[in-house]
């Protein structure tokens, strides 16, 4: 077995139907973990459907103009993308449902791979088209529907239609490890908010933002309640003072985070030793799986330490 084939394990016998990737940054390897998931689904017969928050896929990266990992699909798997990028793809692609909803780059197309290739994908953009998306990923065949998010202010169009999720971490999120691993650490806290207790709750309709407390200050004992951690937006040191003041977080929906995958890699820097990034991640997060799935190492296995 391997990292790949492991993680793609892990997701099918959670029972998640509709799993988001998210990154804790930008090329972090969100998008290889996705894609290395889709080739172990194929690899085992499980027809997979994909589609990506907003756009994704590309060669190069738009703000760095790094490489990226193409986004590479397998026969049989089910695509919703905007409709003019089925014709840049370098596979044959069937026609299945045009949804009614569209990106600057045309509606919002649902096709079936006839042969592996890659493609750039350009999907909806919020959570309400994404759901309608996944639900007819599903109903065109799809078993499980792998979905490519963001951790920042579009991780919600997937979180709130997914139920599991795949963080990845790697050292494109800091500039060292200890500060990759603070981050990381900020991210899993609000991705495992609970459900709201029972007394001293003050719901919060859409985002918390810093300026929504300066306008309804919270009292120590008070329980902020949330629709999901997608609507959190405080850094974690006001989320730190919050605590110190007695004032809870809490969300009325609950994320389930399934594995983190590990990339010691950054642009412009040298990577550091695969082993350190995946034993760190592993020694800090030791109840959730970890996958390094270029260096092909998973949580279980006998790694390096360095």
């Amino acid at each position: 077995m391997t990292a790949a084939g492991t993680l793609a394990e892990i997701l099918l016998r959670s029972g998640a139907r509709r799993v988001a990737f998210l990154g804790l940054a930008k090329n972090v390897g969100k998008t290889t973990a996705l894609v290395a998931t889709l080739a172990e689904l194929h690899s085992r017969g499980v027809i997979a459907g994909t589609t990506s928050a907003g756009r994704d896929g590309e060669s190069f990266d738009a703000i760095t103009g790094e490489a990226k990992p193409r986004f590479r699909v397998f026969p049989g798997q089910i695509v919703a993308s905007a409709a003019t990028t089925y014709g840049s793809a370098s596979f044959a692609a069937s026609p299945v449902a045009t949804l009614p909803f569209s990106t600057r780059f045309g509606l919002v197309e649902i096709r079936r791979a006839e042969g592996e290739g890659e493609i750039e994908i350009i999907g909806p953009s919020t959570a309400s088209q994404m759901g309608a998306t996944a639900a007819a990923l599903e109903s065109a065949g799809a078993e499980c529907v792998l979905l490519d998010g963001a951790i920042g202010r579009r991780a919600f169009a997937c979180v709130r239609v997914a139920d599991g999720i795949v963080l990845s971490v790697g050292m494109a999120a800091g500039e060292s490890l200890e500060s990759v691993l603070s981050a990381a650490r900020a991210a899993i806290e609000l991705i495992r908010l609970s459900e709201a207790p029972a007394t001293g709750l003050r719901s919060v309709e859409g985002a918390l933002t810093d300026v929504w407390l300066a306008d309804h200050p919270p009292a120590p004992g008070d329980t902020l309640v949330v629709e999901d951690f997608t609507a959190v937006f405080l850094s974690p040191a006001q989320r730190r003072a919050l605590r110190e003041r007695g004032v809870g977080l809490a969300v009325r929906r609950t994320a389930r985070l399934l594995a983190l995958t590990s990339n010691p890699t950054a642009p412009a820097r040298p990577p550091l030793p695969a082993a350190r990034v995946f034993d760190a991640l592993l020694g800090e997060f030791p109840e959730v799986p970890v996958f390094d799935l270029e260096a092909d190492l998973w949580s279980g296995s006998v790694s390096s330490k360095q």
